[in-house]
């Protein structure tokens, strides 16, 4: 029974330790407050940033950076509501160069009230050419009573320790195309992203971008994020493109350079549209998606080889599929939601004839089949976004009014998909083809999808598609043998 007792002892000294670790706000009466680093981070090495928070995370005493981005140190008082603010004071060293980085604040945090945690932030001013350490040290508190650590001896947290690494910089830009209206002055925005940081000496904006134009126009730089994460450019356009029957495209394509590597998307279409007279009450769109399901697909089929055994047969696939967001000025605009306000500026609107495809993860969905087109591919977003197709598939109806048929028209556009060799490339797709409802309800899309880029295909490749809204019979086999196969990236 005493073996018993003190087991039961041990146990509850235990479980107060690690509530001790784990809980930033405790109200433990058993405990004394105390100061603490509380540096957390994910299964993939990622810092949570506050005011995330995990308690089945341990806060960690070092953490190795390869990256330019400012690091943000939590600091976190476990204490009750404070009636008056509490200041802590910390120290700062480093084995290498001290003005290649910058710590804000200098050297004091503080808490009130409910705010519990502060942050320190360390910029990086310059690229570090060695490894070196920066160390952190809690050194006193303005209350005496606060412990300074954590009062589990085993993880103290009154420390804590940046291991600068190798550094890792890439770049991408954040969204592969843009339409726009052709009107003289007009502006639109796009984000380069910098997932570990940049130095803003290293970005000149005629070394890191390739121009091929159609039309004339001004690049500008925007705004520059303060966590150094992303760089917003602005396109002023100079000349009026108002021909309604003239396809017109600007391609700004992201290079690599001494500093930084692309990582994603590559390529930005700026693109002006032939303008077709359509109905916008017919909504083609809207049979291809539903908002309130959140599963919501359309099925298809592509003529194929994968088995690589000679012979063509249907593949099977499905794709998450959203509506393409526009502007309330576009001429296709339909609106979806007004979000329950009088004020038009929360507006909602739909494309009347778009449709894209699309994950709400940070795995890709499969559009077109594409992941079977690869052997070695990476899914995620931040590899393969162009795996999520946004806008994908145009339609036009018959005489502009059609409800159950008409043309389609694979929107053209470049897709970066990478390799799990590291290989990054930028293929283009275009295609076109036709839709018609084949039973009520049912529509059933027939479209050649080509895809372009010569260190993949050799060149051009093309595909043959079925694409439904809903449940369908198996189409009829194909008397051809061009069927797409599998290829390596």
């Amino acid at each position: 029974m005493h073996r018993i007792k003190q087991n039961i002892k041990i146990l509850v000294l235990l479980l107060t330790a690690i509530a001790c670790t784990n809980d930033d706000n405790q109200e433990n009466p058993f405990s004394e407050p105390f100061v603490r680093f509380n540096f957390l981070v994910n299964s993939n090495n990622e810092p949570l940033e506050y005011p995330s928070v995990s308690s089945a995370l341990i806060p960690i005493s070092s953490y190795t950076n390869s990256s330019i981005a400012p690091v943000k140190i939590p600091v976190t008082l476990s204490s009750e509501t404070l009636s008056e603010t509490i200041t802590v004071n910390f120290s700062v060293a480093s084995s290498g160069n001290e003005n290649a980085f910058t710590v804000f604040p200098e050297n004091q945090v503080s808490f009130s009230g409910t705010q519990l945690t502060d942050t320190i932030y360390v910029s990086f001013n310059e690229r570090w050419t060695e490894y070196q350490t920066i160390s952190f040290s809690l050194d006193s508190a303005s209350d005496t009573s606060i412990n300074i650590g954590n009062i589990n001896a085993t993880y103290p947290n009154n420390t804590f320790t940046i291991n600068l690494d190798e550094i890792e910089t890439y770049y991408s830009i954040e969204t592969n195309r843009i339409e726009i209206t052709g009107e003289q002055g007009e502006e639109i925005t796009f984000n380069v992203n910098f997932p570990n940081g940049f130095i803003e000496s290293e970005i000149d904006t005629a070394s890191i971008f390739k121009f091929l134009n159609g039309f004339e126009y001004t690049l500008s730089t925007e705004y520059i994020s303060e966590d150094k994460t992303y760089i917003t450019y602005k396109i002023t356009l100079d000349e009026a493109i108002q021909n309604d029957d003239v396809y017109y495209e600007s391609v700004i394509t992201l290079l690599d350079t001494d500093n930084y590597s692309v990582s994603g998307n590559s390529t930005l279409q700026i693109v002006k549209p032939i303008v077709t007279e359509r109905d916008n009450a017919v909504f083609t769109a809207s049979n291809f998606y539903n908002l309130n399901d959140p599963y919501n697909r359309t099925y298809g089929e592509v003529w194929n080889d994968f088995d690589e055994d000679g012979i063509c047969e249907w593949g099977y696939f499905f794709a998450f599929t959203y509506p393409v967001v526009v502007d309330a000025t576009h001429p296709n605009a339909v609106l979806y939601s007004d979000n329950g306000t009088e004020d038009t500026s929360d507006d909602i609107y739909h494309h009347a004839f778009q449709i894209g495809f699309g994950s709400s993860t940070r795995i890709t969905t499969n559009s077109f089949n594409l992941k079977r087109w690869f052997s070695n591919e990476l899914t995620s977003i931040a590899n393969s976004p162009g795996f999520n197709v946004s806008p994908a598939i145009e339609f036009f109806p018959e005489n502009g009014n059609s409800t159950t048929k008409g043309n389609i028209l694979i929107i053209p556009q470049f897709l970066s998909i990478s390799g799990k060799n590291g290989n990054i490339h930028s293929i283009a797709i275009s295609g076109e083809g036709t839709y018609e409802e084949i039973s009520d309800g049912l529509f059933e899309l027939k479209f050649t999808l080509n895809a372009t880029n010569e260190a993949v295909f050799g060149g051009t490749v093309s595909a043959e598609y079925r694409i439904y809204n809903n449940s369908y019979t198996d189409p009829e086999n194909l008397t051809n043998t061009n069927c797409i196969s599998v290829y390596e990236l």
